[in-house]
């Protein structure tokens, strides 16, 4: 049985959205001082400069969790947004590869990048496919 566009759409946002959010909340519990693994790069930060800085990185999470929802609600019409979502992704990894090499390593580096990369080929894939199926279903 094939996925319709909207479908998949609709379930790549979803996904997306919980995502966002378990890196929200984790943290959201890195800045109150728990002291766990960045999800992105397996980094144990320490200090309150790195708690406000995960506060901060906490707040455009939860929004961004907000925003991937709400697209879920009309995944056509708003499919933009993962597009988006991708080029945050890539960014991220290459910032941290030119920037941070020296300060990251590890498997939890290497799982964090290759979960980034995996999501942002995934969600640009879906982009893409869903105007292929447009454009199939107009031709019909």
């Amino acid at each position: 049985m094939k996925s319709s566009s909207s479908q998949m759409l609709k379930s790549m946002f979803i996904f997306g959205a919980i995502v966002d959010g378990a890196i929200a909340v984790s943290w959201f519990l890195i800045a109150a001082g728990i002291r766990l693994p960045n999800i992105f790069n397996g980094y144990v930060g320490t200090g309150l400069d790195y708690q406000l800085a995960m506060y901060v990185g906490a707040m455009f999470m939860a929004g961004w969790t907000a925003l991937l929802a709400w697209g879920a609600v009309e995944p056509i019409d708003r499919r933009g947004l993962l597009l988006i979502t991708s080029v945050g992704l890539f960014l991220s990894v290459i910032v941290e590869l030119v920037f941070f090499q020296d300060l990251l390593g590890g498997a939890g580096f290497i799982f964090g990048v290759s979960k980034r990369i995996l999501l942002g080929v995934l969600a640009t894939a879906i982009y893409f496919y869903s105007f292929r199926d447009i454009e199939g279903q107009d031709g019909a």
